[in-house]
């Protein structure tokens, strides 16, 4: 199996590369003045108010979707819903294991999936959204695993941008729901990657026998340093936002440039936003396709489900560069709706 998305990152370069969905990464000697090693699962049991039995160490956040997705299929589910635009790995998830897998258009609020649970049903999502960043809260995750609960179904949510929204991860709703995390997206480094699970007791305990099968053992160091990144949740946050926030305050100043039928997805302090442009037969893929003739590195939506925009990173330049990069895909864009409209 080949994930598109990989390769069009792996293929191609530019002079303004917005195409990553992370920031700056954190380097190691940022890291070390920031305190010493520690037991990273009670970080973990501080972070989210829970107890052990509710957590699963792995290697990263796609580890723990497919370990999740694994052991609810020991336990009985065929049945799989995603939604579109979604990442590329989940859509892919499902078939690569054999299950039943059914796509839902998702426009406005992912709770739109919450009428397509059914007993033995797993929602298999990204929260927040990657591309557009729409995302369920505390309230509406409450609502939905109650509905699970209900309809004897489950929901795999994968979380790595859910720390860029949500100051405060006590008091996640844990029955008959599971959620992956990793260092790779909030607390990024180039040295380190450690993922982790936490949910429902009896899915973390499935899924803990999932990773013994097949990749035990996170080394000790990684583990030992991605506790302090989590004791330092604070200072890794306000850090990204110092980042971010920049570039959404040009993002905002210059979108007003946009000719009509362009529509901007961001939800606040995420690191990207979506495109969706509709032009007349203008895709994601010529679109982005332009745009690296002009120097601009961006994903189109083609790899998420649904080619009608971009994803743009906010995360991973610095205002000057990124408001070069704007620029010009605002001239593309308009440029090309301009010839599409004659």
């Amino acid at each position: 199996m080949e994930i598109g998305h990989f390769k069009w990152l792996r293929s191609h370069t530019a002079r303004y590369n917005l195409s990553s969905s992370g920031v700056m990464p954190i380097t190691l000697g940022e890291l070390v003045k920031l305190g010493q090693p520690g037991n990273i699962i009670d970080e973990l049991t501080s972070t989210y108010a829970i107890d052990k039995v509710n957590i699963a160490l792995t290697h990263g956040t796609q580890e723990g979707n497919f370990a999740a997705l694994s052991a609810l299929r020991e336990l009985g589910i065929d049945r799989v819903v995603t939604v579109v635009p979604e990442y590329e790995p989940i859509r892919a998830l499902p078939g690569f294991l054999g299950l039943r897998h059914i796509e839902v258009e998702v426009h406005e609020t992912l709770l739109e999936v919450i009428n397509h649970i059914e007993p033995g049903t797993v929602l298999l999502l990204s929260n927040p959204n990657n591309p557009t960043g729409l995302f369920l809260d505390r309230k509406l995750l409450w609502e939905l695993s109650d509905s699970l609960r209900r309809r004897n179904a489950y929901a795999v949510l994968d979380s790595i941008f859910l720390e860029f929204v949500e100051e405060d991860l006590r008091q996640l709703p844990l029955e008959n729901v599971v959620y992956t995390f990793s260092t790779s997206k909030f607390y990024t480094m180039s040295e380190l990657k450690v993922g982790w699970v936490i949910g429902d007791e009896a899915i973390i305990k499935a899924i803990n026998g999932i990773i013994d099968l097949v990749s035990p053992l996170v080394l000790e160091l990684d583990l030992g340093y991605a506790s302090i990144l989590i004791r330092s949740r604070k200072w890794v946050r306000e850090r990204n936002l110092g980042i971010i926030r920049p570039n959404v305050e040009v993002m905002r100043r210059l979108i007003d440039a946009l000719s009509g039928g362009v529509k901007v997805y961001y939800t606040e302090y995420m690191p990207i936003f979506y495109m969706r442009v509709d032009c007349r037969g203008l895709t994601g893929t010529s679109l982005a396709e332009g745009l690296l003739a002009r120097d601009v590195f961006v994903v189109p939506g083609h790899y998420f489900g649904r080619d009608d925009g971009i994803r743009v990173g906010l995360g991973s330049v610095k205002p000057e560069t990124f408001e070069i990069a704007m620029k010009t895909i605002i001239n593309v864009v308009n440029s090309e709706c301009s010839s599409k409209h004659h």
